[in-house]
């Protein structure tokens, strides 16, 4: 059976359909995927009911590396990052807890693009969902090229040449750009979470504010709102300023696709084009994923510091 695709929304994203991951994929199948791939940079396929599946999708996009946050990756295969909220306890519940724009979330992630506080960016990732959440529980995507495309000329010439400094800030209530309200609930323990500021440490990463897409030569607003901390060489208060505007303009809602997961679903977004959110889902409600992490460098970022060595990982994770 030859595969289709059909569109996901009018923004982005395409259903591959017809496609047997149980054995090989063949040479034509492929390069049709990866054509879709460029075209929408996001790709949905249904019914990864295996980890065999998952890992046979995953290497058709490029060769696998284990997750920057080296704890949630599988003793097993490190390639597998577990990424789930089982509400068993009330500590739990606690725990992965964060109230946005008024409303109680476990597992809830800002707009971001993966890795963005390293300089070698990660060129995608695949989502497989073992267990949806009952309520709630979508990822959202945004095409930062179409965003690129909606700016003004005089913005697009302003912004042409300069370069955001990220810091890893994995608390969600401390980033600043293109978030929602975000508050700790009252009594929260963040020891030990991604709130935790002394739990992950990383050097300061640079990465410019345009790039371009190599197969197409089409530009890419190249900003993640999560870990953006200023831009580089320029007034604070106008950096505060920009990058406000910049985040509002690329997290516009009615931009976004948010994919409303069902078992089994497979998820492939290209991390050097789109940004991706996670709602996140009630304190009561179980959700379970697994996601590959696909290796890329797109040579543009470096360490603020210049003596580290782009190519190192520097990172660490306090137990």
């Amino acid at each position: 059976m030859a595969i289709t695709l059909r569109k996901l929304s009018p923004a982005l994203g395409y259903e591959v359909r017809g496609l047997d991951l149980t054995s090989d994929v063949s040479a034509e199948d492929h390069a049709d995927i990866l054509r879709a791939w460029v075209d929408a940079g996001v790709l949905l396929f249904r019914g990864g009911r295996s980890e065999a599946v998952h890992m046979r999708l995953s290497q058709l996009f490029g060769e696998l590396q284990p997750s920057a946050l080296a704890d949630l990756n599988q003793a097993d295969n490190p390639y597998l990052m577990s990424l789930k909220y089982e509400p068993s306890t009330e500590s739990a519940r606690k725990k992965g807890c964060h109230i946005v724009d008024g409303v109680e979330r476990a597992g809830f992630l800002g707009w971001h693009w993966d890795q963005s506080f390293m300089p070698v960016i990660v060129r995608g990732a695949v989502l497989r969902m073992l267990e949806p959440s009952q309520v709630a529980g979508e990822t959202g995507f945004i095409d930062a090229i179409a965003a690129y495309e909606r700016l003004s000329p005089a913005m697009k010439q302003r912004i042409e040449a300069l370069e955001v400094v990220y810091e890893f800030n994995g608390a969600q209530e401390r980033n600043r750009f293109g978030f929602p309200d975000v508050q700790l609930p009252p009594g929260r323990d963040i020891r030990g979470t991604p709130s935790d500021p002394d739990r992950y440490k990383f050097p300061a990463s640079v990465h410019p504010l345009v790039i371009t897409q190599a197969e197409t030569g089409r530009k890419i607003l190249k900003l993640s709102p999560m870990h953006a901390s200023y831009i580089l060489g320029m007034d604070r208060v106008e950096s505060e300023d920009l990058l406000h505007e910049l985040a509002d303009h690329l997290v516009d809602d009615r931009f976004a696709y948010y994919h409303r997961w069902e078992k089994d679903d497979m998820v492939v977004w290209d991390n050097w084009r789109v940004i991706h959110s996670a709602k996140g889902v009630p304190l009561d409600c179980t959700r379970r994923a697994m996601r590959t992490t696909i290796l890329g460098d797109y040579d543009r970022g470096r360490y603020l510091d210049p003596s580290l060595d782009r190519t190192v990982m520097y990172g660490r994770f306090d137990d």
